[in-house]
């Protein structure tokens, strides 16, 4: 019943063995480290925890924490604020340079598309010459109402004689 590959399987070793995890990749705690430095050694308390030892020592057991950090943890958001020169929301639009909701090479894709079929949008997405995209019906839709809806000083292509009906 099918078993006389399987037992060749078994034979040769490849079923049934289970693995050896590498247990001696890591070093056991030691309770008593050895510590190399003479000082140390001498002031070393194995009763107390390796930070309490140090702290007696007068060094950190962590020195890449703050302690003053450590200590007030509230107010510290806003030292990190005070940090940077955010602007004010309306001197942020006065500095920016103006920003067209519509790329100008998706206002000529859309303009072809209209000045050849209107605003027949399944026509439009039926043609892969002039869908050489290939956007789908609703994505077409969606550029050209957001094309129809450009204000003059935002388009930069002339509206198609087609739609020009459309436009708000």
């Amino acid at each position: 019943m099918g078993g006389k590959a399987r037992t060749k399987k078994r034979r040769s070793g490849r079923i049934g063995r289970t693995k050896l995890k590498n247990r001696f990749n890591f070093k056991r705690f030691d309770p008593n480290p050895k510590i190399k430095d003479k000082i140390i050694r001498e002031n070393w308390d194995p009763s107390k925890s390796p930070s309490a030892n140090l702290a007696s020592m007068g060094l950190q057991a962590e020195p890449n924490i703050n302690p003053a950090a450590k200590n007030n943890r509230t107010g510290t958001t806003k030292g990190v604020i005070e940090l940077y020169d955010i602007p004010e929301s309306d001197e942020l639009g006065s500095k920016s340079k103006r920003q067209f909701p519509m790329f100008s090479i998706d206002q000529r894709y859309i303009a072809r598309c209209f000045d050849k079929y209107g605003d027949d949008y399944n026509r439009m997405f039926m043609d892969i010459k002039t869908n050489n995209m290939q956007y789908s019906e609703s994505q077409l839709k969606k550029m050209g109402s957001r094309f129809l809806l450009l204000g003059k000083d935002q388009r930069e292509i002339d509206v198609p004689e087609g739609v020009k009906h459309l436009v708000p």
